[in-house]
């Protein structure tokens, strides 16, 4: 497990419309909630938030000091203004590390692929994430997946070469594909022929409006 990354935060009582006032000073509201925990309102300030944020995702554990009170906790929600993408709010999940949790981890790729390449090919990134079970402790920030043995184009990597991590169980079906590999000219045909069959089924509907008005 990677190191827990450390937020300060304190215990938030203001509510309503005052929070508006509290994120114009740079500080972002939350909630920390948890089994057999009563939800806590906290607030951080954004510039201490913001790279947790980014380095943290939602696989990563966050020891979260609330005025002097260390919680072991996930970020499960992160709501932002649907305009302007300003963090508006953030639920943060508290975890015991003696009860084993579920939660999604990033998959990614590592080595390199030159075989694939080399023929004309691309590898084709087909799961970004994996469900997983395990203590916090054992919590891994990711799940990489070696792409060197892609050897012609039209091989593949399913779930079940995804690597053994102590105490991890994967929640997954091991015929899941992970990522294949294509010719780069068919990828591109593909997606060239999907937005052409896009433009009659357009098309029809304006033809369809302009007979109704």
């Amino acid at each position: 497990m990677a190191n827990p990354i450390v937020l300060e935060a304190t215990k938030r009582e203001l509510t309503g419309k005052q929070v508006k006032q509290m994120r114009a000073e740079g500080m972002i509201p939350g909630v920390l909630y948890g089994p057999t925990f009563d939800a806590l309102p906290l607030q951080a300030n954004w510039l201490e938030l913001r790279p947790v944020l980014r380095e943290a995702g939602g696989s990563h554990l966050i020891l979260l000091n609330v005025d002097g009170e260390q919680h072991n906790a996930l970020v499960r929600q992160v709501q932002r203004d649907p305009i302007r993408g300003d963090v508006l709010h953030v639920d943060f999940y508290r975890v015991r590390m003696d009860v084993a949790i579920r939660t999604e981890v990033p998959v990614v790729l590592v080595g390199s692929a030159e075989a694939i390449e080399e023929a004309g090919g691309v590898v084709n990134h087909e799961v970004i994430s994996v469900m997983v079970e395990c203590l916090p402790g054992n919590l891994p920030a990711q799940v990489e997946v070696d792409v060197t043995s892609l050897q012609e184009v039209g091989d593949s990597i399913l779930a079940s070469a995804l690597p053994e991590l102590p105490g991890v169980t994967y929640l997954v079906d091991s015929g899941d594909l992970l990522v294949s590999t294509s010719y780069l000219a068919a990828a591109e045909e593909e997606e060239a022929k999907g937005e052409v069959s896009a433009e009659p089924e357009l098309i029809r509907r304006r033809e369809e409006e302009e007979d109704k008005d």
